[in-house]
């Protein structure tokens, strides 16, 4: 009986997930951050944040992890920064997979995103605004954004900056409302 490699890397990969959920359940906040470490937990947002940024119509969760950190007292602007460093830098891969012609991306969903295209390349003077919008207000993936402007093939920095921007008031808010939001919520 031959066991693939791919197999085991998802055997391994679930094995890590259902680890973590159960530490995360059962830890709290400050447990969480003497077991990670304050250097880390920065560096582990980034790293999750970049995870979520990578997989492509779907999300890691990263925003769990953000809260937890916010409220075992970390800094929530380190926080939000990091997290969406970490996203701008996954999403660079959308992006790209777009530019390079969509050869990834399934018919149906390429017809819908050159529809997108047309629509946003008609009112370009919106773009950055719609996108730093986009990125601070909306808690979807920014991947149909990033693919349409790949395909259209508009400018990567003129989208990269103001979504990025976006992301970094979403995740900042994110952070401070896990920080500050319960303590408000209980009355303390």
């Amino acid at each position: 009986m031959k066991i693939s490699y791919l197999y085991v890397f998802r055997l391994i990969l679930v094995l890590f997930f259902v680890s973590a959920t159960i530490f995360f359940y059962y830890s709290s906040p400050d447990e969480l951050i003497s077991f990670i470490g304050v250097e880390n937990a920065y560096l582990l947002m980034f790293v999750l944040a970049l995870l979520g940024g990578l997989t492509t119509f779907s999300g890691i969760p990263y925003h769990v992890i953000l809260v937890v950190l916010a409220s075992g007292g970390l800094n929530p602007l380190l926080l939000g920064i990091s997290a969406a460093s970490g996203v701008m830098v996954g999403d660079t891969t959308s992006y790209y997979i777009g530019y390079s012609g969509g050869s990834f991306i399934p018919q149906g969903i390429q017809k819908t995103l050159q529809k997108l295209c047309a629509f946003c390349l008609a009112h370009p003077k919106l773009l950055p605004i719609a996108f730093f919008l986009y990125g601070s207000l909306v808690p979807f993936s920014n991947d149909f954004i990033v693919i349409s402007m790949g395909l259209a093939r508009y400018p990567f920095w003129k989208v990269m900056v103001p979504l990025g921007l976006g992301n970094v008031v979403f995740n900042t808010g994110v952070a401070f409302a896990g920080a500050y939001g319960l303590n408000v919520y209980l009355g303390l």
